[in-house]
């Protein structure tokens, strides 16, 4: 089992789909069974299954974590400055200031659970892992296996912006897409590419414009001591 936990806003969704699109690369003969889980009942698809099972999540609820506690072979630990990840979700999820921030703290302490287990890579957003090529390195050793430099290649290049604009793009005639009522956003529950994952920069930093210093202050002094054992600046 692969454990996708990231923190919101942290390149989780590349992420879990650069697993998925690694492991068919390196296991072709293997079934690769993949999801997106906040509770036990949404692991259904990969909790008795035989394959290679990929799990993408920000929390869970205790039985669905203790599930994967106990069922993960290795953790892949998305984080990033709740600062930006805040920024994030006030520009392209619509949350107000508040739940945006009460959304990224509760999926940062969280994730901060599993930040020193042997079995996680912690892979920082800050350090540019989405436009790594060796990234799919480390992802291909985690199943145990390797890549060419041709297969590299290939699935660098399906990871681009440009290609996951024009997935995103087509999302509303795939069969495993749902419209949620209340925001009109779509999703693939299959990629779980978001409609509102479309048009990103990746700026990092950004919190420094878009962020007032009273908003920052207040980003600060929630997840302080969770920025700080995680190396990220905190201002005097």
């Amino acid at each position: 089992m692969i454990w996708c936990l990231g923190m919101y806003a942290s390149g989780s969704t590349w992420l879990f789909n650069a697993m998925r699109d690694v492991a068919a690369t390196v296991r072709p003969e293997t079934p690769t069974l993949s999801c997106y889980a906040e509770s036990l009942p949404m692991l259904a698809p990969v909790r008795h299954a035989a394959g290679v099972r990929i799990v993408k999540t920000h929390q869970l609820d205790a039985k669905a974590e203790a599930f994967m506690n106990e069922a993960a072979a290795t953790i892949l630990l998305s984080v990033r400055d709740p600062r930006d990840a805040v920024v994030s979700l006030m520009q392209h999820m619509r949350h107000g200031f508040a739940d945006a921030l009460a959304t990224v703290e509760r999926s940062a302490l969280f994730a901060q659970r599993y930040a020193a287990d042997p079995r996680t890579v912690l892979l920082r957003y800050e350090a540019g892992f989405i436009d790594d090529p060796a990234t799919f390195d480390a992802l291909a050793a985690a199943l145990g296996g390797a890549l060419t430099a041709a297969s590299r290649a290939a699935l660098f290049a399906r990871s681009r912006r440009a290609a996951i604009e024009a997935r995103i793009a087509r999302l509303e005639e795939l069969p495993t897409a749902v419209k949620d009522p209340r925001s009109g956003d779509v999703v693939d529950l299959v990629s779980q590419w978001h409609r509102h994952h479309a048009n990103r920069s990746g700026e990092v930093g950004r919190w420094r414009r878009l962020l007032s210093p009273e908003a920052a202050a207040v980003v600060e002094q929630r997840l302080g001591a969770w920025m700080a054992a995680l190396g990220y600046e905190v201002r005097a």
